[in-house]
């Protein structure tokens, strides 16, 4: 990995974010591009990508705020930044539960009111739910996941600076072994947090206690990389993956993007191979596949990173928040679209509905650019010379 800028950002992971968010888009959005964008080098998705990516981000962020202003300057920034990730969580809800709502019992769009139907069913409880982070329909469910992540952070910090990170990791581990054994199940059959009745299908698809090993495993690393190289230039990363465990993940990420495309059910027990790479218990399978993955990207990232074609997605990656928030409310737009609970749209809006989301996506990023350089001017002392 390179050394980073005079910032203290890497441009490399800007860039990587930008991409995940592109594909996400694509694999969200109700065409026919999904085909070709869901899981398309194997049994991983931008999903993965991004939470891994963002806690990698977040280390590297946290540590260096540490070393300058302590342990009480990080949790202050980590508070700023969970309520920001949460209020941009409620614009959406805020949205969804009367526009989009609106839009659907109106117009009779199903797909729409599938995805809301505990809160058409119950709207007054589902309101103090998604409050709460236990509603969390689909599409809107990574970002309190987000939420959540960022409010174990310090706690794992706090883990970190009292140990080490590897009891950190262990306990992350754990939990996800747990987790691929039933222990959501579990959880919501006997552990009602909040009093609330919300059904299993409204909590979000995703496993919170298999994917926090994803963001446990991003923010020890990032701490770890942004230690190594405070005040001293990094070791080159060639020197630092050793061949044999570039070769294993060539070989890996190969076979498993091989079987992505090939009939593997055909050849072993459904059941098994659908636990195997489950996305949203995060199956062991997605793990391997994912640390392979990761690992190449590590190696020849900034090769990649360097070619002309990739540089504008460094700009969608400074402004994930705001790109990801838009592409939520594109997808759902999308949707609305048909009448369909599955909405098969014609080739034409289907190019339309990828093109005006593009623009939608590059025109967030341009005007979140934009503020943040006036932000900077308008904190630039002006200087009043002498006559």
């Amino acid at each position: 990995m390179p050394s980073p800028t005079r910032t203290g950002r890497l441009i490399e992971l800007d860039i990587l974010r930008g991409f995940l968010l592109l594909w996400m888009t694509l694999t969200h959005l109700p065409t026919r591009a999904s085909v070709f964008s869901n899981q398309t080098f194997g049994f991983v998705s931008g999903a993965e990508g991004f939470i891994f990516l963002s806690a990698f981000m977040m280390g590297q962020i946290e540590h260096r705020i540490e070393r300058r202003n302590g342990w009480s300057g990080t949790l202050r920034d980590l508070s700023k930044r969970t309520l920001r990730v949460y209020l941009y969580h409620c614009a959406l809800l805020a949205i969804a539960f009367t526009l989009v709502a609106a839009v659907g019992v109106q117009f009779h769009r199903q797909a729409l009111e599938n995805l809301l139907s505990y809160y058409l069913s119950s709207p007054r409880q589902a309101v103090l739910a998604a409050g709460l982070l236990e509603y969390r329909p689909s599409l809107f469910d990574i970002l309190p996941m987000y939420v959540i992540f960022l409010i174990l952070t310090p706690i794992a910090r706090g883990i970190a600076r009292r140990w080490s990170w590897d009891l950190v990791i262990y306990l992350s581990v754990a939990v996800w072994i747990l987790a691929q054994f039933g222990l959501r199940a579990w959880l919501y059959r006997h552990i009602n947090l909040f009093g609330l009745s919300v059904p299993a299908t409204s909590t979000g698809a995703f496993d919170l206690y298999s994917w926090q090993l994803l963001w446990m495993a991003g923010l020890a690393l990032g701490s770890i990389y942004a230690d190594a190289v405070s005040g001293e230039s990094p070791v080159d990363s060639d020197h630092r993956i050793p061949g044999w465990l570039l070769g294993l993940s060539t070989a890996l990420a190969t076979v498993f993007l091989v079987l992505r495309y090939s009939p593997v059910d055909h050849w072993m027990d459904p059941n098994l191979y659908r636990w195997l790479i489950d996305k949203w218990h995060l199956g062991p399978a997605r793990v391997i596949n994912f640390s392979a993955i990761a690992i190449l990207l590590t190696r020849f990232g900034v090769r990649i990173a360097s070619i002309p074609i990739v540089r504008p997605l460094a700009l969608l990656g400074q402004a994930s928040i705001e790109v990801f928030s838009v592409h939520v409310l594109c997808c759902v737009g999308g949707d609305a679209l048909s009448r369909d609970a599955d909405p098969h749209l014609p080739a034409w809006q289907q190019i339309l509905l990828i093109a005006v989301t593009l623009a939608a996506l590059f025109l967030t990023a341009f005007a979140r650019q934009s503020r943040v350089r006036e932000k900077k001017q308008e904190q630039v002392p002006v200087v009043v010379g002498q006559g």
